[in-house]
């Protein structure tokens, strides 16, 4: 489940106006599922990685050292491309290779999913079934999703 934390910000003004920001946190369970879904992505319909509620999981090309979160280090990056993490052991799904999950923790202590040893991100305005952020360019880098072998789909 997506965890939402809302800010409210006021202006002082002579009337006070103020507005309300949510900010996506990391989405976490207890033991996270990597899953498989067929979505159409790269052009075609083809089986890719999601969340067990089906959130489209993706890659950041700015991750270029294996087991290196480097979308932590740069300011908003992680609001709107929220790690996937855990606090147990992360699961898979059908047709999923366990050997290929794993976990790696970032600076704030949580445990982030990983990936053939690449780190696993969801988009704060995804909804299940989602692919229409797949190859965007944000924050130095593409973000794309993954096949169940770790191929990258643009």
């Amino acid at each position: 489940m997506k965890r939402i934390q809302t800010l409210i910000a006021c202006g002082v003004a002579a009337a006070a106006s103020c507005a309300t920001l949510a900010i996506a946190a990391p989405l976490s369970a207890q033991a996270a599922t990597v899953q498989m879904a067929e979505r159409a992505a790269g052009g075609k319909t083809q089986p890719i990685l999601v969340t067990e509620s089906g959130l489209t999981l993706y890659e950041f090309t700015a991750d270029k050292t294996k087991h290196k979160d480097k979308c932590v280090e740069i300011m908003g990056c992680t609001t709107n491309w929220p790690p996937l993490t855990v606090t147990g052991m992360p699961t898979v799904g059908e047709g999923i290779n366990p050997k290929y999950v794993g976990t790696q923790l970032l600076p704030d202590m949580e445990m982030q999913v990983t990936f053939k040893k690449k780190p696993l991100y969801t988009y704060f305005a995804d909804t299940p079934g989602s692919t229409g952020y797949i190859g965007a360019f944000a924050f130095t880098g593409f973000w794309y999703a993954l096949s169940p072998k770790g191929k990258v789909i643009k």
